[in-house]
């Protein structure tokens, strides 16, 4: 018998392709689960980024949206949905300072000179500030899927600017997600920050939750989560998440 209480998951990679759409499919299960659970989504990307893959794409009742935790980039901020604003509310925010976010800039700067990557020819920008969090994005922010899963599936081209950024910036939290990225946040502000703060917020304990994400393995932004001691599962993609969380309707 399932007694969890919470189903908390990463976005990118596994409730949609990697800045796509969630689709009408994923959509349908999510509606079906938002009566039984709380669903928490747990991902590197800025709010906006949240409205638009997945807010915008997903078709249920607002009375369910009460159900519905959103932690963009990382954790580091959380909003839940005001029924009196009707509109979504940001309830705590880890915004890093100015000087860190230039740190952090600097230091990938420095590294991928240093690395030898040849990054020419990104679609669009390589670094994105999203104020509590610093990406890279190794072919541009608005690459296609098809670019992100060819550039460096065995991991090893964003391992060398892990190891570099490390040695340049070692007081915060560096790890790779998806599949042409890296998040940096400020140490401690991981996933695995954000299920405390979904114990806090929901009043609940580490059995009452399981984790879903793709980046489950040493140095994945989903990693984290493994420091806690709430049930996880490593899945393959959006589809291989479509059949498991049927399992909870």
């Amino acid at each position: 018998m399932n007694t969890k209480k919470v189903i908390a998951c990463d976005l990118d990679g596994t409730l949609a392709p990697s800045k796509s759409s969630l689709s009408r499919e994923m959509s349908d299960v999510i509606r079906q689960i938002l009566p039984r659970y709380s669903l928490a989504v747990i991902s590197g990307g800025a709010f906006p980024q949240f409205q638009k893959q997945f807010l915008f794409n997903l078709d249920c009742p607002k009375e369910l949206y009460k159900n519905l935790y959103l932690f963009p980039t990382m954790g580091s901020t959380c909003y839940v949905y005001d029924y009196e604003k009707d509109d979504w509310k940001q309830i705590y925010e880890e915004k890093l300072s100015d000087e860190e976010r230039r740190d952090i800039i600097q230091a990938f700067k420095d590294s991928i000179n240093e690395s030898g990557l040849d990054l020419e020819g990104a679609y669009g920008e390589i670094l994105e500030d999203r104020g509590t969090q610093v990406t890279f994005s190794g072919r541009g922010q608005n690459a296609p899927i098809d670019a992100k899963n060819s550039w460096d599936p065995d991991r090893t081209k964003r391992q060398i600017l892990v190891d570099l950024l490390k040695s340049k910036i070692p007081n915060f939290d560096i790890r790779m997600g998806g599949m042409s990225s890296i998040d940096v946040t400020r140490l401690g502000v991981d996933k695995a920050y954000a299920i405390g703060k979904i114990k806090s917020l929901l009043n609940v304990n580490d059995d009452d939750i399981v984790f879903v994400g793709d980046a489950l393995y040493k140095g994945g932004n989903d990693a984290p989560v493994k420091k806690t001691n709430v049930d996880y599962i490593q899945e393959d993609g959006p589809n291989e998440t479509l059949e498991l969380l049927k399992n909870y309707i």
